[in-house]
């Protein structure tokens, strides 16, 4: 890891639990559509389940574990029209203090394991949409963090090796992900107290002094 953030040549952030709290509408969402779909609610342990995965995979665990019949299609469905209803931007304390401090000396790249959709209602309302040269999302890879595809995919794009970016994240599963691919990565601190020994975590508040 270089010692001085202008030593990369670009940014990659997550989005949700990083620059927005958004974890506890998709946890909401994803509640609300199995017990929509099935009538099963989730217990608080499968709700701290969910925060460290996705739809995609907790879905079929859930419907292994208790005997459901659960297509994801329908679960994705419900758990937009949640979203939809009452989903509500709200960007970490000074974390777009750091973006638009970086923005026009760093190349700036988002990899979030939500679907195109949301990312775009999401940038809209926290007013970051075009700020981001790369934005892949679970619509444009096969594998969702924590698989590296999403972090690989966007080195491509932007033409770099992985060494020349810094990956900003608030889960072990996306920490797993960057890793993966080469990326040195830091975490935010969001309150949730998550981290990954080894790994730095700072606040927004923090990150915007360097």
């Amino acid at each position: 890891m270089k010692t001085y953030l202008d030593e990369y040549k670009a940014f990659i952030f997550d989005l949700d639990g990083t620059l927005i709290n958004s974890e506890k509408y998709h946890a909401d969402g994803f509640a609300y559509a199995i017990e929509t779909l099935s009538g099963y609610r989730l217990t608080p342990d499968e709700r701290r389940e969910f925060f460290e995965s996705h739809s995609g995979a907790i879905t079929p665990l859930l419907s292994a574990r208790h005997g459901l019949k659960l297509n994801l299609a329908d679960v994705l469905d419900q758990k937009r029209r949640y979203l939809d209803r009452h989903f509500q931007v709200e960007v970490f304390s000074d974390a777009d203090v750091f973006i638009h401090k970086w923005r026009k000396q760093m190349r700036m790249a988002l990899a979030t394991n939500s679907q195109r959709l949301f990312v775009k209602q999401a940038l809209v309302g926290a007013k970051l949409i075009d700020l981001f040269e790369s934005v892949i999302t679970a619509d444009d890879v096969t594998h969702r963090k924590p698989d590296p595809e999403m972090y690989e995919t966007t080195l491509k794009n932007l033409k770099l090796a992985p060494d020349d970016v810094m990956v900003f994240e608030d889960s072990p599963a996306g920490v797993a992900a960057a890793q993966a691919a080469g990326c040195p990565v830091v975490m935010i601190e969001n309150g949730t107290g998550r981290s990954v020994e080894g790994v730095p975590r700072y606040t927004w508040k923090e990150l915007k002094q360097f």
